[in-house]
């Protein structure tokens, strides 16, 4: 079978240097977290910087190969999900002046680059592409939906660590490291509302552009089904977490079970499912 990238050098060169910026821009801010090494500090935002852009030239030169079109895969989703982390990331470091989550979602983020660039490499590229401001809008928005998923059950997960160690009184590395229980409930909680508006505009961009383009995808759809009741949940938390008083330690564990069911369900997909919906054009 032949591959996308094994004729086209430059792009074989980017997809081997995307995956190792990520791993060595993960190890920077693993030392940096772990270490407080000073090296790692000085260097882990250059790299950061770096990798992105770099992501961004591949992510560019693969689509320019069908006219800039959208290829609707899973594999090149992981992708643009570990791009969207790695940015969602960038812009909460910036904005919150805290960077010691960073090794965490960026763990995830290299985690998905890698496994994108094995089966890019392996792929044919002859699964379906798409091009127009509706797929375009539907597509992206669910790669920010599934980022902001990610981001809310790893902040919530690290939010649980935290708290078992203070009712320990164990003040360890991660009590020292971390931001406090209130910063990371916030932070969950505004990945959330992200979570949800990004879901919210994929639903319906994804109506709109079956509407215009007369295709037809299945109501009872697996992942269908699993997109709308992710979102309704998203937004229930939102709603009824001011009503109820709930702190994040009783929703937590629904953010991380949802994060763990949306990793699989893209995992099973890139094993299983070349596309998303059953669509061809």
């Amino acid at each position: 079978m032949d591959s996308i990238v094994l004729n086209n050098i430059p792009l074989l060169i980017l997809i081997q240097l995307v995956s190792l910026l990520y791993i060595v821009t993960t190890f920077l801010y693993g030392a940096h977290f772990f270490r407080d090494t000073g090296f790692a500090g000085r260097y882990k935002q250059p790299a950061l910087a770096l990798t992105v852009l770099t992501h961004v030239v591949y992510l560019g030169l693969l689509t320019s190969i069908e006219g800039y079109k959208l290829s609707y895969s899973t594999f090149n989703l992981m992708s643009m999900v570990a791009l969207t982390l790695a940015i969602t990331y960038i812009f909460i470091e910036f904005t919150t002046k805290s960077d010691k989550t960073g090794f965490f979602v960026l763990a995830f983020s290299a985690g998905a680059q890698i496994i994108s660039s094995i089966f890019t490499a392996q792929s044919s590229g002859t699964g379906p592409a798409f091009s127009g401001l509706g797929i375009g809008v539907h597509l992206i928005a669910a790669i920010f939906g599934f980022s902001a998923i990610a981001i809310a059950g790893l902040y919530s997960f690290l939010y649980l660590l935290l708290f078992r160690q203070i009712q320990k009184n164990r003040f360890e590395l991660l009590f020292q490291r971390l931001p406090n229980l209130e910063v990371l409930e916030r932070l969950t909680m505004h990945a959330v509302a992200f979570g949800f508006i990004f879901l919210s505009i994929t639903l319906f961009a994804g109506i709109i552009e079956q509407n215009a383009s007369g295709e037809t995808i299945s109501l009872s759809e697996p992942r269908l089904i699993s997109l709308v009741a992710i979102w309704l949940i998203y937004g229930a938390s939102i709603f009824v977490r001011p009503i109820t008083g709930w702190d994040l330690k009783h929703m937590a564990y629904l953010f991380i079970g949802l994060f763990v069911f949306i990793t699989a369900l893209i995992m099973l997909m890139t094993l299983f499912s070349p596309s998303f919906h059953g669509l061809s054009v």
